[in-house]
């Protein structure tokens, strides 16, 4: 594979296509923390709710107390 020459784009339009690209790889990062911060709350209430030890109306004072 060494002896096949890569193509490589000039300055200019490796610069261009980073600007193009980069608010996309952002909204990807910011997609996956809050898919994390969902998937906690949801792990952190949905025992609580099935299992009646938290109401739906006191859910927001619960995670308030916890920090979430």
């Amino acid at each position: 594979m060494s002896r096949y020459p890569i193509p490589l784009p000039s300055q200019s339009v490796a610069h261009e296509f980073t600007e193009r690209l980069q608010p996309l790889v952002n909204r990807i990062i910011a997609d996956i923390h809050e898919s994390r911060t969902l998937a906690h709350l949801r792990d952190t209430l949905l025992p609580k709710l099935i299992s009646g030890q938290l109401r739906v109306k006191d859910a927001e004072a619960f995670l308030k107390e916890r920090g979430l």
